[in-house]
Formats: C-alpha cells, structure tokens, sequence
C-alpha cells in the first residue's frame, strides 16, 4: 500500500507540473518575448477601410504584439498630408503612391519604398456614356475631373498616345481638379471623373447607377498605370540600425496580415469594422475583393517590388510634372530596397540581386548589342557555308550547314533552361532566320558565278576574324546572361557562354563526320569560358556599387574586350589548349 501511494502521489505531482504546459495553447511562430515592446507608427493614406485590411489584420491577430511592436496606425483623410507625418516625425512609415512620393523629392522629402503591397493599378476613368462616350475615338471636346498630385499622368500620357493614334487631335480635351469623391460626377460639371475600382467605382454603383450608363477604362488594362500603395520611410532612418530592426519586424509582422486578409477578405473586413463600426460592411467587401486582386499575384512575392514597375512609373512621370510641381526633368531612381524584404522573407538572395539581372536583360537588349549578335550569327552563318561548299552539299544541306553555327548553339541552350527562354529565340525573332538565308542565297549566287566563298574569305583572312571574334565575345555574353537570369547555379554561366559559342561549331562538325576541333586543342570555347567567369565575377559585386547601371555597362564592354583580345591574341600567337597524351 506504501508503495502504491507513493507512485499515486508521484502521478499526481507529474500532472499538477504539466498542467500549466497543457493549459496554454502552443506558441506560434514569432510569439511574445520577455523583450521590451518597442513603437511604430504608420501612416495610412486615407481613412479606416479595406483598403488597408491587412495591417488592420496584423494589429488584431497579434501579429505585431509577437513581434514586440505597439503598433499605432494613424488613419488619413481630407486635409491630412500623409507623407508630413513621417517628415515632422508623427510617423515611422506611410503607405503611399510613388507618383507622391517622387513629387515629395522636391521638396527635399527623400522616402525610400521598403515594401510593394499594390503590386496592380487601381485608377480607372469612368464616363458617361449617356452623353455619346462609349469608345476613345469619341473623348474630343471632353472635360476630365482629376485628382492632382501625380494621379493625373497616366490620363496625361494616355491622352498624348490617342493626339498621335487618332485622325483628329485631342487637344481640346480639358482637365479640371476633383473636388471630393465623385461630386463632378454628381453634379455633372465633367464628362469624365477619376475613379478607383475599389472604391468611388463601387459607390457609384451602390447609389442606384446602372452600369449600362457607363463606360470604364482601366489604366492597368491600357499599359498607362502606376505604382501605388507601398510602404515608404525616411532614407536617413535606414542609417540607424535600430530603427531598421524596428521596420523589419513590422513589415514581417504586416505581411502574414496581408496574407491573411488575402485568404479570408470577409473576416479581414470585420477585423477593420471593430476599429471603425461606422462602415458599411457590404461596400467593404466589395473593396476588399477588389483589394486582392490588386495585391495578389502569381508571379510577384507578396510585398516584393518589382523593378520594371518602377521604371514604368517613372517614366510616366518624367517630364510630365516638371513645370507645375517643381519636379526635375529627371525623376530620380532607386527610391527603393530589396534589402529589409530578403532580412524578412525566407526567401534567398542569389548571388545576383533582382536589379543585376533585371538591368543585365535590359541593357543586352538595346539595339547597339543586337547589331553586335547578328554580326556574330552572321560570322558564324558564313562558317557553316563554306563547309557545305566544300562538301559540294545542295542547297538544302548549305541551309542547315549554316543554321548549326549561327542558330545551333542559343537554341540547344534555350532548350535545356527553359522557362522564359521557352519557346527558343529563333521563334520569337526571325531576324536570325533571315540571315542564314541571305548567308545562303549570296552564298549560292557566289557560287554560281564559279567563285568560291573559301577563297573569297581567305582573301580577307583578318576582316573575318574580326567579325568571328565580335560573335565569339557576343555569344559569350548573352550566354552568360540567360544562366544569370534564370538564376542558374554559377557554374552554369561558363558552360552556357561555351554552348552559346561553341555548341553550334559541336553540331556542325558532327554532322560533317568530323572531329569537333574545339576538342583538339583549338581554343575557343576557352575564352567563352573565361568570359562568362569574368563577367559574372564582375556582376556579382553589383550589389555594392552606388550606379548599378553603369557598373553593368563598364562590366559588358570589359568583357566584350577581354574576350576580343584574348581570341585575337591566341591566333596571333598560336596558342593552343593542353592536349592529353
């Protein structure tokens, strides 16, 4: 019995230690410390409504309380200026749009984008159509009521493009200031009124108007939209490793609540009505599903900026606001970090940032370097000529002799990466077409008049070396380039430079039932190789340079060159590669 006792009171000590274990629910991911709660403050743009859900969310759920932040969001609205929070220091962070925050650099306001939640365009126009304005052929003659402050370029530059698309100029065309929400609307002062889908569209709606008596465009649909709700702070902030903490756990802690809201938009909804009861729920909802179409995307991370929205906003606004807001001609750039997002997200930064890659495809597609690539298919065509010549082929094995060295190589690497480079270029550009067969129809034509293309080439030994070496260093880079982009392993860089080069050269030989003779100590793919390491080492440390663009034109031009040199050299010395035994 003694022992039985003992083992119940023991049982019974086991339960009474464990019980607080089992009374308290698990700790999620991020939750409270014993650290002290630190403050921030965000500034919304306008009043409570779905319209910022997911930070609502976030406050509500606990999501900033297991982040240690007593987060305080300071609502906006008519008469506020929401980015004179941040600058007199009310606030640590403003959603805002970046057409205001680049206007606001005037004024000496230098506010850095930290995170992209609208990655989609909300501005519409909507017009009446009982007034004979059902298509753009007829906004002649039409007043056009605008919020002003950047939201009116996108109607700017639409205008523009439609003086230059249509018959008759549009210069009649007016545009006032909105007053209030959709009060030139209502009272009929203008034939056209700004709009946000998920918002003044909808009211007009729910006053009773039938959609038939509307016309909608979407500047998101047209190509003429801008960035808008992103979450900007102060750039000499960044400085202060403090506060940089403090933002980070904030934009984590905002980011689970926009993914919550995005998955459950009605209970976000109620989540925002606690905080201002004075909503109509029905017209939130309606926002906040039109929300997440603006915020979700496929092929976007959530809160991530995407760069070439970036360029695309402003450029709109280059140029476009100087004489009425004081804004410089040249809108200035990188009001913007990746930074807090990777220190946030599990997300791994490659070696390569997103603007290395972003700005490498840019640059390697303007005109100055395509002329250099169909020089080098051109070079590479005319190779593959001379061999079926040789081989005393027809014209159909000249045209396939030819397409193996200028065409071969980019499309087995098209190939074998896939993704963006799916299908290969030869389909999306017939450019290269068209010079295999111009290679073969002058080819051919030379050949009738009983000259050999051989010895027209060997004539001018030096002019074609050139031209194969300006292909050689241009194949090298592009190569290098679609690894980079596709954010191949690094190892890939040099052997998609070598394939991009050499690949072609492979094919030819084999189909000739030759040797390859890259194989057999003629260096080539070598410097490929080289190339494609050089570039990528200089890429690589894009990250800490100031002028990324330039940094990549200086690193494109010094690899074309330490190729150019490196293959001239090799033939002029008759150097050649290491040979097995």
């Amino acid at each position: 019995m003694a022992v039985k006792k003992i083992i119940t009171r023991l049982l019974l000590l086991v339960c009474l230690l464990a019980l607080p274990v089992v009374a308290s629910p698990e700790r999620e991911e991020g939750a409270v410390s014993s650290q002290a709660t630190d403050d921030f403050t965000l500034q919304l743009r306008w009043s409570d409504q779905a319209q910022f859900m997911g930070y609502y969310a976030a406050a509500a759920l606990g999501y900033y309380e297991q982040e240690n932040l007593n987060v305080a969001l300071l609502p906006g609205g008519i008469g506020i200026e929401p980015m004179g929070a941040v600058r007199e220091g009310r606030a640590d962070a403003v959603v805002e749009w970046l057409s205001t925050v680049l206007i606001s650099q005037a004024a000496g306001t230098q506010l850095v984008n930290v995170a992209q939640i609208f990655q989609r365009s909300g501005i519409t126009i909507i017009c009446h159509r009982d007034r004979g304005i059902v298509h753009r052929e007829q906004l002649r003659n039409r007043t056009f009521s605008v919020w002003l402050n950047g939201s009116e370029v996108p109607l700017v530059k639409w205008l523009d493009s439609l003086r230059t698309e249509l018959d008759e100029p549009l210069a009649s065309a007016r545009m006032i200031e909105q007053v209030g929400a959709l009060e030139d609307w209502n009272s009929g002062v203008s034939d056209c009124v700004s709009a946000l889908i998920y918002n003044e569209y909808w009211t007009l709606l729910e006053s009773g108007l039938p959609l038939s008596s509307t016309t909608i465009f979407k500047f998101e649909d047209l190509g003429f939209n801008l960035l808008e709700d992103g979450i900007y702070v102060d750039a000499q902030r960044l400085t202060d490793p403090e506060f940089v903490d403090r933002l980070g756990r904030f934009l984590r802690a905002s980011i689970r609540g926009w993914k919550y809201a995005l998955e459950r938009p009605r209970e976000a909804v109620d989540l925002v009505i606690q905080v201002n009861p004075s909503l109509d729920r029905l017209h939130q909802i309606r926002m906040a599903e039109e929300i997440v179409g603006l915020v979700a995307t496929d092929q976007h991370p959530l809160g991530l900026l995407q760069i070439e929205d970036y360029d695309r906003t402003t450029a709109l606004l280059e140029g476009s606001l100087g004489a009425k807001n004081g804004v410089e001609q040249n809108v200035a750039h990188h009001a913007w970090t990746h930074d807090l997002w990777y220190q946030i997200t599990s997300d791994e930064q490659s070696a390569f940032s997103i603007e290395v890659r972003y700005r490498l495809e840019e640059i390697l597609s303007t005109r100055w370097f395509y002329i250099l690539d169909l020089i080098g298919t051109l070079a590479f065509g005319i190779a593959g000529f001379v061999r079926a010549e040789q081989r005393h082929y027809d014209i159909w094995g000249a045209l396939v002799l030819t397409s193996l060295p200028a065409i071969g190589g980019g499309t087995v690497r098209d190939l074998l990466v896939g993704g963006d480079r799916y299908p290969p270029f030869i389909f999306t550009d017939s450019t290269y077409i068209y010079i295999v067969l111009a290679v073969v129809f002058v080819g051919a034509l030379t050949n009738f008049y009983r000259r050999s293309s051989r010895a027209i080439l060997e004539q001018f030994p030096r002019i074609f070396l050139v031209i194969d070496t300006i292909g050689l260093a241009a194949f090298a880079i592009i190569g290098a380039k679609v690894a980079i982009v596709a954010q191949l392993d690094w190892y890939w860089i040099p052997f998609l430079a070598a394939l991009t080069c050499a690949g072609g050269g492979v094919l030819l030989d084999i189909f000739t039932a030759q040797e390859p003779r890259t194989f057999k100590g003629i260096m080539y793919e070598e410097v490929a190789i080289l190339g494609g390491l050089f570039l990528a080492a200089m890429l690589y440390f894009g990250r800490y340079v100031d002028d990324i663009e330039r940094h990549i034109v200086v690193s494109i031009i010094m690899t074309f060159f330490l190729v150019f040199f490196t293959r001239i050299a090799i033939v002029r010395f008759g150097w050649r590669a290491l040979q097995l035994r």
